[in-house]
């Protein structure tokens, strides 16, 4: 053997034993397919994978080979790790789902993006277990210099959370309070169990308003951030992120070119649904007057949670399946109460056409069409009152009665929850019943939610009778707007569920009993 043969075989043992064990474990690359129609995983690399199917967009992946056989794959868009199993020596792949992938077309690994020491992709288990406490300038290392989408979404949700705690003026502080602080003079392990207490209700208090709230738009110079990660990266998911945040704040013709780099580059044919119809909007169309009235007539979007819109007299809106809203102009802005205490929102676009701005109705664009009144009546005006937190002890023992006997609604609000989350609803209708009599939305639409779990005709006669004290009292819009016969299908689907359930238990033979 020469000699120059000789120093080259050396030379590839030393390179061979030098390989992590994913070179060695990586199944074969290549085009998998699963016998589930629309589904593939192509293996491109000793190190990544992309998946696809047909509900979303393709999936990159990055994989290492783990000392029990199994192989961790991890989606770079949406920091999940799941593990796969190889079968057939590598030449097919269970998921943790069960999904079977089999080799169909054997393929030339190409060479994996670059993972120099202590890069995210280098040890992506680690990474993927710090990500939630890394910081700003770490994110976006992993985000602009790795390439990794995660980051790029978790740098775009950093900001919604900076723009939350400046409205809310760092009231999301994780401080202690003084009481919980060992070496104040405050410190007092009964004091601070109370403050604990009180912070979780108020806590939970926030996270219900919040339920339903506009959220706070980001910052100019966020909002650019955004749309620049979305357009260098090119992922579906960053560019979904960033087009939510951009339709947000206004720019809607900003949102749209994020939703068409999602379509394009990301092959995401959601993204692509969603911005095809916003392609004939022009800043021309953005700029159209303030409404000085609502809308009249049928509209009809291709996307969005209702299709169709029926504008009539009062500011009554039909929404399909027999629902009934009552619309309002505030702001400018076109809002539509929906019976889970928020708003659908709608601005007025050139053309005679609406568009979608809340989260259920996003990028939706209505056009108005031949059907519908050409005049509809102004819309009524109803008084309601704000339930106003008056009850600071609500979380002690006896605070929510305490608080209900003085007259103190949010302690009424909270012992009609508690009947109602412990399945009592007749117990909770009367303190409801108090709080929609003061005027108050929220306690009439929670009334109206308890004659749908038991069906009380009490319940309506007596907002009915709330009602006739004054035409313009909030119960009356309530009563109006409320779908009575979908509540009493869907009662009637209930009772007929439980008599199937307790027919069911009868037929069940007892110990002992024979089978028959």
């Amino acid at each position: 053997m020469s000699l120059a043969r000789t120093l080259a075989l050396r030379a590839a043992c030393i390179f061979l034993a030098g390989l992590p064990a994913l070179a060695v474990a990586a199944p074969a690359c290549g085009v998998y397919r699963s016998a589930e129609g629309g589904r593939e995983l192509r293996v491109e690399s000793v190190a990544t994978a992309t998946e696809y199917t047909d509900y979303q967009a393709p999936r990159p992946l990055a994989y290492q080979a783990q000392a029990d056989g199994r192989i961790t794959a991890y989606d770079l868009e949406s920091a999940y790790a799941e593990h796969w199993t190889p079968e057939a020596g590598g030449r097919a792949l269970r998921t943790e789902m069960d999904t079977l992938y089999t080799l169909a077309e054997p393929a030339h690994c190409v060479a994996p993006p670059p993972a120099p020491a202590g890069s995210c992709r280098a040890d992506p288990a680690a990474c993927f277990e710090a990500k939630d406490n890394a910081d700003e300038a770490t994110l976006t290392r992993w985000c602009e210099q790795e390439g990794l989408p995660f980051a790029c979404v978790a740098l775009i949700d950093g900001f919604q959370d900076a723009a939350d705690r400046q409205q809310q003026g760092d009231a999301l502080s994780e401080e202690p309070p003084p009481e919980c602080t060992e070496g104040h003079p405050a410190h007092s392990e009964a004091a601070c169990e109370e403050k604990v207490k009180q912070a979780l209700t108020q806590a939970f208090a926030d996270a219900f308003k919040g339920m339903y709230a506009d959220d706070v738009p980001l910052s100019a110079a966020h909002l650019d951030r955004g749309l620049a990660l979305c357009r260098r990266s090119g992922s579906a998911k960053v560019c979904g992120e960033a087009a939510e945040k951009l339709w947000n704040g206004g720019r809607y013709l900003d949102a749209r070119d994020a939703l068409a780099v999602a379509c394009e580059q990301g092959k995401d044919k959601d993204a692509c649904g969603k911005a095809a119809p916003l392609a004939v909007l022009a800043t021309a169309d953005l700029r159209a007057p303030a409404p000085v009235a609502l809308p009249c007539g049928a509209y009809a979007a291709e996307s969005g949670l209702m299709s169709e819109l029926g504008f009539g007299d009062a500011g009554r809106v039909e929404g399909g399946f027999g629902s009934v809203m009552r619309a309002r102009l505030e702001d400018g802005l076109i809002r539509i109460r929906h019976d889970k205490g928020g708003d659908f929102v709608f601005k007025v676009i050139g053309g005679d056409r609406l568009l979608g701005l809340d989260s259920w109705n996003r990028y939706a664009l209505y056009q108005r069409g031949e059907g519908g009144a050409g005049r509809c009546a102004p819309p009524r005006r109803f008084i309601e009152q704000p339930l106003v937190e008056d009850c600071p002890a609500i979380g002690r023992e006896g605070g929510a009665e305490a608080c209900c006997k003085a007259g103190k609604l949010q302690g009424c609000n909270a012992l009609g929850h508690a009947q109602a989350l412990a399945g009592n609803w007749a117990g909770a209708q009367p303190h409801y019943l108090r709080i929609c009599a003061a005027g108050v939305r929220v306690g009439c639409e929670n009334l109206i939610r308890a004659y749908a779990e038991t069906g009380d005709d009490t319940v309506i006669e007596s907002m009915r009778a709330v009602c006739a004290k004054d035409e313009r009292h909030v119960a009356c819009d309530v009563l109006e707007t409320s779908n009575w016969e979908q509540m009493g299908v869907g009662r009637a689907l209930q009772d007929a569920l439980r008599e199937l359930e307790q027919e069911a238990g009868e037929d069940v033979p007892e110990e002992g009993e024979a089978t028959p």
